[in-house]
């Protein structure tokens, strides 16, 4: 098992990665617990349970900043909900070394994904009209399942891949931003009461440290993210989900 100071340095990382961008807190926090030691079922459910204070702190000082930026949240949190109870019963029924794979394989490929793509971009030009939302709920409810999939079977994916695809429709990122992390806190409540109810993995060991130095991190982020265009958060983000995928396929062959 990890250190506490080691755990809570990933909580730092990955608290800063998903406090300037709403993505990443899965995608880097699952994949470097499993490096530096914990067992990934405990990483997956231990990174979840964080997540719901993690992303609720971030969401509140997005909605206290602007209420407008949490505008598509129902049916983004319909959709992820489902999506996150149904994939918290996928990875129990997995190996260690399958699940750490699918793990790295699923990580490195949002983080290819984040980087090819264009994720967006244009819409940081003052050109940009901000899309009805209202009007694209089917579409938003159908990012939600699937993030939320992917975050209830690996901890992973609901940042990365929900907020990239509610970028492309077209939504300001900084709706998307709001809107993502308070969703994501009942997303993971979600798919933490599923694992409890599964005998589960929960390490107070590896949430405490996590969850501490988790918030300091989303807070730094938040501060950081003014700093951001569109265009850096989404390099900066692939580039780390990108490195951390690598780094975990290749400690399966370890």
């Amino acid at each position: 098992m990890a250190s506490l100071p080691t755990i809570a340095f990933v909580g730092l990382v990955s608290g800063s990665v998903m406090g300037i961008s709403a993505a990443g807190w899965g995608a880097v926090s699952v994949p470097l617990l499993i490096l530096v030691g914990v067992e990934p079922l405990t990483a997956i459910s231990s990174s979840l349970a964080a997540s719901i204070f993690l992303s609720l702190f971030g969401g509140m000082a997005h909605w206290r900043y602007d209420r407008s930026r949490v505008a598509p949240l129902v049916p983004l949190l319909v959709g992820g909900v489902g999506g996150a109870f149904v994939g918290s019963f996928l990875s129990p029924a997995l190996p260690a070394v399958t699940l750490r794979l699918l793990i790295g394989v699923t990580t490195l490929i949002i983080g290819f994904l984040m980087l090819l793509r264009r994720n967006g971009v244009s819409v940081q030009n003052g050109a940009h009209e901000p899309v009805k939302w209202h009007e694209r709920r089917a579409t938003i409810f159908g990012i939600g399942l699937v993030a939320g999939l992917s975050a209830g079977a690996f901890g992973a994916g609901w940042g990365t891949i929900g907020v990239a695809l509610l970028v492309w429709t077209g939504i300001p990122p900084h709706t998307v931003v709001g809107s993502s992390l308070l969703a994501r806190s009942l997303v993971a409540a979600a798919a933490t009461g599923s694992y409890t109810l599964q005998g589960g993995a929960l390490s107070l060991s590896v949430l405490l440290p996590l969850l501490l130095a988790g918030g300091a991190g989303v807070y730094l982020g938040v501060r950081m993210s003014n700093g951001f265009s569109v265009i850096g958060m989404r390099k900066f983000l692939g580039s780390v989900v990108t490195i951390v995928g690598i780094l975990t396929v290749v400690s399966t062959s370890w």
